[in-house]
């Protein structure tokens, strides 16, 4: 009885197999779709938060489609530079102080608050090596860190 109910599961699973190679493979589509990356913008955009974007962007490509309110600083930003995917992008508004970073003294940039004569000579030795393509870059002098350039970004311009 046992030697019955295997060579009839065996059959079963012989049929099984066979109908199983005569289907017709389902078409497979591949969407093309391109990868999408996105920045975060913040200040005077008419438009805050998550930008999603495909492909290469520049700043002006998204000053362009996002647009700026009227007190927007343009000078802040260098329009050219390509986006970099997950990059944060701060555009403050004019003030009537606007120290920039890529010309401003050291008596200039004392007037920031909490940036000293040492970390002034750090800020213009820096930029005698690599020109400020954004005003984030002030990160990368030694003694300014986030909360500093959070405090300051308003004041500051390339």
């Amino acid at each position: 009885m046992q030697k019955k109910y295997q060579i009839l599961g065996f059959l079963i699973l012989l049929l099984c197999s066979i109908i199983y190679d005569f289907q017709q493979p389902e078409k497979i589509e591949k969407k093309n779709k391109e990868a999408s990356s996105y920045v975060i913008l913040e200040g005077a955009f008419l438009k805050q938060g998550k930008y999603e974007y495909q492909g290469q962007k520049t700043i002006k490509d998204i000053v362009d489609t996002v647009g700026v309110t009227d007190t927007a600083n343009l000078q802040a930003l260098s329009l050219n530079r390509q986006l970099k995917d997950e990059s944060i992008i701060y555009l403050p508004k004019k003030s009537q102080r606007c120290v920039s970073l890529n010309k401003a003294t050291k008596e200039e940039l004392m007037t920031l608050d909490r940036i000293g004569e040492k970390t002034a000579l750090k800020i213009i030795e820096y930029r005698k090596k690599y020109t400020f393509t954004c005003i984030e870059d002030i990160m990368n002098i030694s003694g300014i860190g986030q909360k500093t350039y959070k405090r300051i970004r308003e004041e500051l311009c390339l």
